[in-house]
């Protein structure tokens, strides 16, 4: 890119402006990242695939161990045939975290004696085909009776495993090996940014700022800083300087030479050219103060659009939320003042009742809605602590239901709590604790009809999870919405004409806030099919009395 400048003498001329980085280094730049990329993308992929197959077959030489303690344990119940006895066998062996299936036939496998978790479509057999990575695993095995005269096969087993039980083991390992790479890269590209900028950038830009100079008459040569010159010693660059500054030095001798011809016109027009001089760096002054101040304006207005927008979004979210409370709380307000303006006799205390109730609500809803944004706008700048401590679940769980029951009553709603007095003590935050089941609980009577019902109840998982399940036969919602609604603002249609209340924080609040004791939150609905809430908490939050 050039632009024309007037050198002192009056003469114009191109003045190359040098980019961020030479078009010569940046293409060795790019090549060397674009190098260094694929190969890391090579070895991180292999190391990825060898890291599976061998997650693999400790897989199946973990299936070999249950076989052989299946041999064991299946061949009396098989011999006897106490079919009761085999389906527990087979019950308790698919619940290993490992095996995802079993089951058990006759010794010609032509009829099923039992069988448990989930089978595939087809029956997988041992060997390459079974082994072959994106296939489940299956280990089949006869179960033989060893007796007074010698052993009888009794019935054969097969035992079934998934590709998600060895993803679910490597995926912290393949994460680490992925990062790896990445910082890896990032290191890469910082060492090559700055060696690049030391060894042929800084250099380049003395020189075409020397050669520049050069165009005005400036003859001076090129001296680079301390950590320049010693980064281009030795280099092509070193040698351009030198010749440049021979150059330098012959246009001095030219010069010199012709300044004694050029005495007498230069005592003439000295004045002109010195007034001349004042003015071009008066104009390069203005000309880059006008330029300053052009950037700044630019990027305050290019910021106040951003707010703006920003703005915008935010009041199209939650004017619909804000201007119906309000308009609730001014009209009542509104309506006993003007009885008590046109001082009347009989005030109707039952509506004065109605009208206070009524403002209390609205106001009531924008505090909520308030509480709601400011509590997301904490979690979403890390600001939101917990402080667990160990509560009673049950307890804790009916003071909220409680707390719910007279507006569950009104809408004629059936609201119940089958949390009993096993439930295990939960370690959380117990205000946060009931703020989630209140938004839940909020939510389930909004869309739920009248007739419908809610339960809240509580089961321990088969990993040592507890879960609180919060479940309604309301109007449900499209699997495909479920992401939606966990966004904050997050409601289907047109938010300032939908028919049901709330500014889409409680869901999301929900799931932040389990984030934040370690566990998580899962949803469950269908269309006219109700939906139900799992609050997920670790095992470590869980503990039996």
């Amino acid at each position: 890119m050039t632009d024309a400048r007037q050198d002192p003498a009056g003469r114009s001329g191109p003045r190359t402006r040098l980019p961020g980085r030479s078009s010569v280094m940046g293409r060795l730049f790019r090549a060397a990242i674009l190098l260094y990329l694929a190969a890391a993308a090579l070895i991180t992929g292999a190391l990825i695939t060898e890291t599976y197959l061998s997650a693999r077959s400790d897989l199946e030489r973990e299936l070999t161990f249950h076989q052989r303690a299946l041999e064991r344990t299946l061949a009396g119940p098989l011999w006897s045939l106490d079919l009761e006895e085999v389906r527990k066998i087979a019950t308790a062996t698919a619940d290993l975290p490992e095996i995802v299936g079993i089951r058990v036939t006759d010794h010609n496998q032509a009829g099923e004696f039992a069988r448990a978790g989930e089978l595939p479509d087809g029956d997988l057999t041992e060997g390459a085909d079974a082994a072959a990575p994106g296939r489940g695993i299956a280990v089949s095995f006869p179960v033989e009776y060893s007796h007074a005269v010698g052993s009888t096969r009794v019935g054969h087993v097969t035992l079934y495993s998934s590709e998600l039980v060895i993803l679910e083991r490597l995926r912290w390992h393949i994460a680490l090996l992925v990062l790896a790479a990445l910082l890896k890269t990032a290191i890469l590209w910082f060492i090559l940014d700055r060696v690049s900028r030391a060894i042929l950038i800084r250099p380049l830009h003395s020189l075409v700022e020397a050669t520049r100079r050069t165009g005005f008459d400036k003859l001076e040569p090129v001296t680079f800083d301390p950590a320049t010159a010693k980064a281009a010693a030795g280099t092509e660059i070193e040698s351009l300087r030198l010749a440049f500054n021979d150059m330098i030095g012959q246009l001095r001798r030219s010069r010199d030479a012709l300044s004694a011809l050029n005495a007498d016109l230069e005592s003439r027009v000295g004045e002109r050219t010195r007034e001349l001089e004042a003015r071009t760096s008066e104009a390069s002054a203005a000309t880059a103060r006008v330029e300053q101040s052009r950037r700044q304006v630019a990027a305050a207005l290019e910021e106040a659009e951003r707010a703006a927008r920003a703005k915008s979004e935010f009041l199209a979210l939650v004017s619909h939320e804000l201007r119906t409370p309000l308009n609730s709380v001014l009209g009542f307000s509104e309506l006993i003042q003007r009885q008590v303006d046109t001082k009347q006799d009989a005030l109707n205390p039952a509506h004065i009742a109605s009208y206070a109730d009524a403002i209390h609500e609205s106001g009531t809803q924008l505090l909520t809605l308030v509480n709601d944004i400011l509590d997301l706008s904490r979690i979403e700048a890390g600001r939101m602590e917990v402080a667990p401590e160990w509560i009673d679940t049950t307890a804790t769980t009916r003071t909220v239901v409680e707390m719910m029951r007279d507006p569950a009553t009104k809408q004629r709603l059936s609201l119940e709590c089958l949390l009993g007095p096993d439930a295990p003590m939960l370690k959380v935050d117990p205000r946060r604790y009931r703020q989630m089941l209140m938004n839940l609980l909020s939510n389930a009577l909004k869309y739920t009809e009248a007739g419908g019902s809610i339960r809240i109840d509580g089961q321990r998982r088969a990993d040592g999870w507890f879960e609180v399940v919060v479940a309604d036969t309301g109007v449900g919602m499209p699997a495909s919405d479920i992401a939606i609604a966990l966004e904050p603002f997050g409601r289907t249609g047109d938010p300032t004409t939908r028919k049901l209340a709330g500014a889409g924080l409680g869901l999301p609040l929900v799931a932040r806030m389990m984030q934040l004791h370690g566990g998580r939150l899962a949803i469950e609905s269908a269309v006219n099919a109700g939906t139900s809430v799992m609050l997920r908490f670790p095992p470590h939050c869980v503990r039996d009395d």
